[in-house]
């Protein structure tokens, strides 16, 4: 095989490791109590940020009507 400059991963040999029904459904009730926590995080911000946005929005209006 002269002329090929890549090289082939070696092999494993060492046991696969098996996973059951409980493995998986303990993995996807983590993932999605991340991802509810995530969206529940992003809701509360969201709407911090949208009461400052307000805020700005009414100072930049009293500002420009000189107040």
């Amino acid at each position: 095989m002269p002329g090929y400059p890549f090289a082939l991963p070696p092999v494993s040999t060492a046991p696969k490791r098996s996973y059951t029904v409980e493995d998986f459904s303990d993995l996807i009730d983590s993932r999605l109590l991340k991802l509810e926590s995530k969206r529940e995080a992003q809701q509360r911000y969201g709407s911090l940020l949208a009461v400052l946005r307000q805020q700005v929005d009414s100072y930049r209006q009293r500002k420009a009507r000189g107040q």
